[in-house]
């Protein structure tokens, strides 16, 4: 074997990456206060886009709830097919053909790219969609149940730690992390009825709840980072 090629030699080349890896995670910001509050989060969010943006990109119509906040010219919305409510722009995330690269100064991405084949490739282009100073506003879960109907209709393909969306946003100049629900709640999330049935009733109070009797009877996990997802907002 060739001394250069010996499996006990530092990889130059896998060290370099690692450390790019490791920069993208220390830039992150993760903000906990709106654990138990996305409902005001993802409201605050998309005020803000409403009122400083000139338009926004909706990918998978996330903001169907929500689109009163915005006026008819600020926002376009994109799907990858025709669904009941049909999208402005029929196009591929992954590899799109009809989206106009710097057209949007805010763009809405929530519970959408661990349904897409090639997540990575979408943040590449989300980034190139965007203007010099625009605004991502992302939804990604973590500890979360499998999600895909039997026809596969849509996929469920990929779950984000800090340190995964780290890295899909790691062309990003500032990115804020902003976890959902804590470590003992989270269990609970995985199961369907949780969220179907317990939190659409009574808000994330429960979920508060069990963390505090959690971490109380069974002490704090091993990681603050064992949550059920993030909301970033990323600025370009």
């Amino acid at each position: 074997m060739n001394e250069n090629s010996s499996p006990n030699k530092s990889n130059p080349s896998a060290e370099a990456a690692m450390a790019r890896h490791v920069e993208a995670i220390r830039r992150v910001t993760v903000d906990h206060e709106y654990a138990y509050d996305c409902d005001n989060l993802m409201t605050n969010k998309l005020e803000y886009m409403a009122s400083h943006c000139n338009m926004v990109l909706d990918i998978g119509q996330s903001t169907r709830e929500k689109a009163g906040l915005f006026e008819q010219r600020k926002i376009e919305s994109m799907n990858i097919n025709l669904e009941e409510t049909p999208a402005d722009i029929i196009d591929d995330i992954c590899a799109p053909s009809r989206l106009q690269y710097e057209r949007y100064d805010g763009i809405v991405c929530l519970s959408v790219l661990e349904h897409v084949y090639d997540p990575f490739a979408a943040s590449r282009e989300i980034f190139r969609l965007l203007q010099p100073g625009g605004y991502l506003f992302l939804h990604l879960p973590f500890l979360f149940r499998y999600h895909a109907p039997q026809d596969l209709g849509f996929t469920d393909s990929y779950r984000f730690s800090r340190d995964g969306m780290a890295w899909l946003l790691r062309d990003f100049s500032e990115v804020t992390l902003y976890s959902i629900r804590g470590p003992y709640s989270s269990i609970f999330n995985l199961h369907r009825s949780w969220k179907k049935s317990v939190e659409k009733h009574l808000g994330m109070a429960p979920a508060r709840w069990l963390d505090r009797i959690g971490i109380r009877f069974f002490g704090r996990p091993t990681s603050a980072l064992q949550v059920s997802g993030y909301y970033a907002w990323a600025k370009k």
